[in-house]
């Protein structure tokens, strides 16, 4: 399957209605893709909504950033703790998502022990339309919980468990558990992931590494077939 074929599967077979964003860390800076054109406010989850809504590609590096979780977990760039602290506590200002300073960083230590940051081997972010952008690494789906079901049962059928998070920090919860894994994950975000990407309140972030959505995508319209009609088989019971 190429990325037309799973791009038509997942929004005529499974009934995703948002674009697709695909992201492809690169170890060099692309010569005929346009350079992201000012400050991202607060960063990825910014220009993903920016994605959605106008279809455009282009590639994102560390000064079009005023949160850098989106680079970070896709080994961009990197931030030492001292840094993390200052940024944390300038945005703790406008965005009061941990009661305190220390609070932040505890929360911030164990994010860090449960999903490690990727070593920064990477010059910039290109992020785009799946169908603009080929041999993606992470490719970003917004659907339902139903249509999350789904995909889960997809990743059974042939054998795997699919981890799924919640809590403050989209772009650790959505992006770098699976790229650095290689494992898809499902997460309820947080509240900045979901004003600035645009989602509504029906909507979750589902992220697949490109691989393992390789693997899966033609099996995702016969599962949701039978997940369709899964009620019809009990109508005479």
């Amino acid at each position: 399957m190429n990325n037309q074929d799973i791009e038509r599967t997942l929004k005529q077979d499974l009934g995703i209605k948002k674009e697709l964003v695909a992201l492809k860390p690169l170890k060099e800076i692309p010569p005929n893709i346009p350079h992201y054109e000012g400050l991202a406010t607060p960063g990825l989850c910014t220009q993903v909504g920016e994605v959605i809504k106008e279809k455009k590609v282009f590639y994102t590096t560390r000064e079009n950033h005023m949160c850098y979780e989106g680079l970070i977990a896709t080994g961009v760039c990197e931030l030492s703790k001292k840094e993390y602290k200052e940024t944390i506590t300038e945005l703790l200002e406008t965005y009061p998502y941990h009661k305190d300073v220390d609070t932040a960083m505890r929360f911030y230590d164990q994010c860090i022990e449960s999903i490690k940051p990727p070593k920064v081997e990477n010059k910039c972010l290109l992020v785009g339309p799946l169908s603009k952008i080929e041999d993606p690494d992470l490719v970003l789906m917004f659907c339902t919980p139903k249509q999350a079901d789904i995909l889960i049962r997809v990743q059974g059928y042939i054998g795997d468990l699919f981890k799924g998070f919640g809590g403050s920090g989209g772009c650790i919860f959505t992006i770098r558990y699976a790229f650095t894994n290689r494992e898809p994950t499902f997460t309820t975000s947080d509240l900045s992931w979901r004003m600035f990407v645009g989602l509504n309140e029906n909507e979750m972030t589902v992220t697949y590494p490109y691989e393992r959505l390789l693997e899966i995508a033609p099996h995702i319209k016969s599962t949701t077939d039978y997940v369709n009609n899964f009620a019809s088989m009990f109508d005479n019971l």
